[in-house]
């Protein structure tokens, strides 16, 4: 997971967390106020009813025909009740509870206020009660605004977090994006700093630069070595190459020394191969080919395919053209192309064995065009196929007829091209993939 997105979600765990703490606690605590209130407007009720009775005597509220009877009102909502009355004995005083009373066949759940007091050597009982439905009204309310609340948070807290992590990570993924994940060699690198204002961005995109600055030190000794060595050894090659020639034409020359000098002429142009195969690897290294030109991949394809047919038949393989779809590939190098795709099909009708077949597909997928080259017979070695992915060149573990050096090319010219190679070779078949950019 990528760091901007795990930012992102832990601050929106984190939030939704705290929102939901909120969001379950928040009817509770609500309700503990809403109590705390309507207690004390009922103490303050119970205070004017008192008073008035001071003031102008019980005979408002209870008749002297019935005093019996009592008081009770309540008023049209049935919010709100008052009830008084005569008692024989007074007991606990100013008490608050939840009871259910019965008005008009309606039962209702009531917050009461009960009060005992003395007036006139008599003992009454006043209560002061509120409806709790109310209160569950605005409970209700409540959860659901805070429902929305919290939506609507969790919504602007990502957009917000969005916005920010995005500004606030703009310099590092310019850094991954263009110091690292699309730099295939080190000579593409762009030592130029992203601009910052975050320390540690700043440091991370020097260090990025320094070591890169080394690699690059290092590569180009390597490549100007190989390149002074390939066109040191081109002279000493020719003057053998010369010399062996002159022996040749001697007329006193015996069976065995005629054999020895074949042996030597072998080994001469084997020689010579290594050498112009590392010359090439090493101008495709240092970028010395242009690519200004456009290919139709589909007229390559039929052309290797005609060049290589022959060849193969005199070897008892068959090679088959099983798609050739429409394709060109731009801004590109032709001959350099045209060399990559020849050295997996010399490769296939090199190893493939006696009877065997080879197919060539080229295929336009949705976002690249592929070409697929099969065989059967004897596969890749892994270790040369390791080997070559890590980019030696001197290989080790390799057979001597098999120098490695095809495969290396391949690898080169697909990288400096921006082509994608891939190269399988399992239960005696082997595949090799190009895939070119759209």
């Amino acid at each position: 997971m990528r760091l901007f997105a795990k930012l992102l979600l832990f601050n929106l765990l984190g939030k939704g967390f705290f929102l939901l703490i909120f969001l379950m606690s928040g009817p509770y605590v609500l309700r503990y106020f809403i109590l705390k209130n309507t207690d004390q407007q009922l103490v303050e009720e119970k205070e004017k009813v008192i008073s008035i009775i001071q003031k102008e005597g019980m005979q408002n509220f209870i008749s002297e025909e019935n005093p019996d009877i009592g008081f009770g009102s309540y008023n049209i909502l049935k919010e709100e009740y008052i009830l008084l009355e005569k008692i024989q004995e007074t007991y606990a005083n100013d008490s608050i509870s939840i009871q259910e009373r019965i008005i008009e066949e309606d039962e209702i759940s009531y917050r009461v206020f009960a009060h005992t007091f003395e007036y006139a050597g008599e003992f009454y009982l006043l209560e002061i009660g509120r409806s709790l439905n109310t209160i569950e009204q605005i409970e209700s309310i409540f959860f659901r605004i805070s429902i929305g609340i919290l939506f609507l948070f969790l919504a602007f807290s990502v957009f917000l977090d969005m916005t920010i992590s995005k500004r606030i990570m703009l310099p590092f993924n310019k850094i991954i994006k263009t110091k690292i994940a699309q730099i295939n060699e080190p000579q593409e690198f762009n030592d130029l700093p992203i601009p910052s204002n975050t320390e540690e961005f700043m440091i991370l995109d020097q260090a990025i630069s320094e070591m890169m600055k080394r690699i690059q030190k290092s590569f180009n000794q390597e490549r100007i070595f190989i390149s002074h060595a390939s066109h040191e050894l081109k002279t000493p090659i020719s003057v053998l190459q010369s010399k062996l020639e002159a022996m040749f034409s001697a007329e006193n020359l015996s069976q065995i020394q005629s054999e020895k000098l074949m042996d030597m002429q072998h080994t001469l142009q084997k020689m010579k191969k290594s050498v112009n195969a590392l010359l090439l690897i090493s101008k495709v290294n240092n970028a010395q080919f242009l690519k200004t030109e456009n290919i139709e991949m589909s007229q390559m394809l039929s052309e290797l395919l005609e060049d290589w047919a022959e060849i193969g038949q005199s070897k008892g393989v068959e090679l088959i053209l099983l798609e050739n779809q429409f394709f060109v590939f731009e801004n590109t190098n032709q001959s350099l192309c045209h060399m990559m795709i020849q050295n997996a099909i010399s490769n296939a009708v090199k190893y493939v064995s006696k009877g065997g077949k080879i197919t060539l597909s080229g295929i336009v997928n949705p976002d690249f065009y592929e070409i697929i080259i099969e065989n059967e017979g004897e596969g890749i070695d892994q270790n040369l196929l390791h080997q070559v992915k890590n980019g030696l060149v001197f290989l080790k573990e390799v057979d001597k007829e098999k120098s490695g050096f095809g495969l290396q090319i391949m690898y080169k010219i697909a990288i400096f091209l921006g082509v994608q190679l891939d190269v399988k070779s399992l239960n005696g078949k082997t595949l090799v993939f190009f895939r070119f950019p759209k």
